[in-house]
């Protein structure tokens, strides 16, 4: 179902200050398929004169071809075809003083020919720099954008006014987009989406969970196939990179164990994750008091539509895809409840962040060997530190897991005889809160709680 444009208030602001702006700018905005990029481009040129082109995943005559028609249409003249795109640009500066030009999806110009980047570079310097026109190149291939359209190597490289990685809505922004969700249902349906605006068009924001199992289990679906076309089209060998991210989402999180799972030699399985970090699907978390550059780091997927993906639909494509899918159902609704767990304890971390009840100076996940507290926050300045479990359970005994935690935080070696300690627990709900356990002040928040804090 098709929604409002909704939190993208600042980034259109951003863009309509330079729209309006009284000399040349030139926006790069990039960002993952499916985050809004068009939609928030054609949002920031309403009701101005703008050049809007969606440029074909076809060679650079055929794209030049219809980009040719669209500058006859804007400058309203006879049909006519350009020999380049510089005599586009000429021809259009030759009639607006201030053209706003959009170029969506141009990476598919620079994955067709890496030249167009120098014929750009020769359409800002010589016709475009000294007046009031717009330019906006757009991209879904992040790692085109960022690399090789305003990377160093770049002909354009320091050209642009302004570059704007588009990121997916944050899970408060569930709330607005379904006014009257609960709680529960707005997590499950963030766990399976990460926030990307056209997956949660698919989503009636009831009945989650059963809204999951009819969108992700049926093979003709769009949200079963997104995660294999989505690796096939902004990577090449894109086969490996499915069994790197199968490794991790079956719990191989180091580089060895991906290696061995993936049947890569460990000094190359790094460059695989270097390309799925530089798209955001990928992470590397060390514990919090561990060395940037150690050997303690462990890789996990980040985004939570191929998290999902690869933990409940990966292992049984060949079921789906036969219309034997209830084996796969049935894995799914077993394990959900753990895996929501995962993502409400990054979900805590968010918060933490956010609201600063506790001010930090550092904060993350803390393990060593068979120990692990979820979140911990450090003040070096103060010496103060705080300590949080994340349960996803009902009725939790705040007094119990508060015990627990004042052991496994005797193992945290950071100034241990002279700094503050606080507890904070997150949960589904209480048996019963409490604010204080032997002298440390304790914050207990449940899913009241927590829909407060995000619906304001």
């Amino acid at each position: 179902m098709t929604r409002k444009f909704i939190n993208r208030e600042i980034e259109l602001k951003r863009i309509k200050n330079l729209l309006s702006s009284d000399k040349f700018e030139f926006i790069v905005i990039y960002g993952r398929r499916r985050v809004g990029k068009t939609a928030l481009l054609k949002k920031a040129i309403e009701n101005r004169k703008a050049l809007y082109f969606l440029c074909a995943r076809r060679n650079i005559r055929y794209n030049l071809r219809k980009f040719s028609y669209k500058v006859c249409e804007f400058l309203n003249i006879p049909k006519a075809e350009f020999e380049s795109f510089f005599d586009a640009f000429e021809a259009i500066l030759s009639k607006e003083r201030n053209p706003i030009v959009v170029m969506d999806e141009f990476g598919y110009l620079v994955e067709k020919d890496e030249g167009i980047l120098s014929d750009f570079q020769e359409i800002v310097d010589e016709i475009l720099k000294d007046t009031k026109a717009k330019l906006i190149l757009c991209g879904s291939y992040i790692s085109v954008m960022q690399g090789r359209v305003i990377g160093k190597k770049s002909p354009l490289y320091g050209r642009n006014t302004m570059q704007l990685n588009l990121k997916p809505l944050k899970f408060e922004h569930l709330f607005e987009w379904f006014p009257k969700i609960k709680f529960e249902d707005a997590l499950k349906i963030y766990a399976v989406t990460s926030g990307i605006p056209k997956y949660l068009e698919f989503f009636e924001g009831r009945d989650a969970e059963n809204e999951i199992a009819e969108k992700f289990f049926d093979s003709s679906s769009f949200l079963y196939n997104d995660a294999v076309n989505l690796l096939s089209e902004e990577l090449r060998d894109y086969s490996t990179y499915f069994q790197i991210l199968e490794a991790i989402a079956l719990g191989y999180t180091k580089i060895t164990e991906i290696g061995n799972y993936a049947f890569i030699e460990a000094k190359d399985v790094y460059f695989y994750l270097k390309n799925l970090m530089s798209l955001g699907i990928v992470e590397r978390a060390i514990p919090i008091l561990a060395p940037r550059k150690g050997k303690r780091g462990i890789y996990k997927i980040k985004d939570n539509y191929f998290r999902f993906w690869f933990k409940f639909i990966s292992e049984f494509q060949e079921e789906i895809e036969s219309y034997a899918q209830d084996i796969a159902i049935e894995n799914f609704r077993k394990k959900f409840n753990t895996y929501l767990g995962e993502v409400f304890e990054d979900l805590c971390l968010e918060l933490i962040k956010n609201l600063r009840f506790f001010p930090f100076t550092r904060i993350g996940k803390w393990w060593h060997k068979d120990k692990e507290i979820d979140i911990v926050a450090l003040n070096e300045k103060m010496r103060e530190i705080l300590f949080c479990e994340c349960k996803w359970k009902d009725k939790v005994n705040a007094e119990k897991v508060c015990k627990e935690l004042a052991e496994k935080s005797q193992y945290v070696q950071w100034h241990n005889k002279e700094r503050k300690e606080t507890f904070a627990i997150f949960a589904k709900s209480f048996s019963k809160k409490i604010k204080e356990f032997e002298g440390k002040k304790i914050y207990c928040f449940d899913l009241k709680d927590l829909k407060h804090m995000f619906v304001k």
